[in-house]
C-alpha cells in the first residue's frame, strides 16, 4: 500500500512539473506603420506579442516570414489579410489585420497621344501616399521637360496629370489598369478635348 501511495505521489509531482513547465499561453499582437500603402512601398511591421519566441507571418500575398519585426513590400494593389502566429512554451496564438495597398504610378512612362499629330513622349511620375503626383512630362523624347502642376493626382484608378507646356494648359485624364502599368484616356488642351492618350510603364 505504501509503495502504491509513493507511485501516486510521484505521478502527481511529475504532472505538476510538466504543467508548470509549459508557461503562460502566448498572446499575438502587432502593429504596422500604415493602414493604406502604395504598391512596392515598404510596410514595417512591429511585433507586440507576449510570451512567445517563434513567429510566423503570412502577408496574404503568398509571402511569409519568421522575422520578429519584418518589412514587406506588396507588388500589386489590393486588400490583404496579414496574420501573425506567435508560439511559446504555453502554446500558440494567432491574430490578423487587414491592409489596403493602392496602385503606385512612380516610375517612367512612355506616353503617346494625338494632338494634330501623333506624339511619343515621356512622363516621369512620383506618386505620394496622399494620391498626389509630381514629376515631369516631355511631349517628345527630344523636347524639353515641363514640371507637373500641383493638381496632378490619382484617385482610385482615375489619373489626372496637368502641366503648362509651351504656354498651353495640358491635361491628361485616364484610367490605370489593374496591374498599374497602363493608362488610357484623353488629352485636353486649354479645356478642349484634343485627342486620345495612353501611357505604358517602362
Amino acid at each position: 500500500m505504501k509503495k502504491f501511495d509513493n507511485c501516486v505521489l510521484l505521478g502527481i509531482i511529475l504532472l505538476l512539473s510538466v504543467s508548470c513547465s509549459k508557461g503562460p499561453k502566448p498572446l499575438a499582437a502587432f502593429a504596422f506603420d500604415r493602414n493604406e500603402g502604395l504598391a512596392r512601398d515598404t510596410v514595417r511591421f512591429t511585433n507586440q506579442s507576449n510570451d512567445a519566441t517563434v513567429y510566423l507571418w503570412d502577408f496574404g500575398d503568398d509571402s511569409i516570414s519568421n522575422a520578429e519585426n519584418p518589412n514587406h513590400a506588396y507588388q500589386k494593389q489590393g486588400t490583404y489579410v496579414v496574420s501573425l502566429t506567435a508560439t511559446g512554451q504555453g502554446g500558440e496564438s494567432t491574430i490578423t489585420h487587414e491592409i489596403i495597398v493602392l496602385p503606385s504610378l512612380t516610375g517612367k512612362w512612355s506616353s503617346n497621344f494625338t494632338y494634330f499629330a501623333d506624339y511619343n513622349g515621356l512622363m516621369e511620375l512620383i506618386h505620394s501616399a496622399n494620391g498626389g503626383l509630381t514629376g515631369s512630362v516631355q511631349l517628345t523624347l527630344t523636347s524639353e521637360s515641363f514640371p507637373l502642376e500641383a493638381t496632378s493626382k490619382i484617385s482610385g484608378s482615375s489619373v489626372s496629370i496637368e502641366s503648362k507646356v509651351f504656354g498651353g494648359q495640358f491635361l491628361w485624364k485616364g484610367t490605370v489598369n489593374a496591374t498599374d502599368d497602363f493608362i488610357s484616356g484623353s488629352l485636353f488642351v486649354d479645356g478642349v478635348h484634343s485627342g486620345n492618350w495612353y501611357a505604358i510603364k517602362r
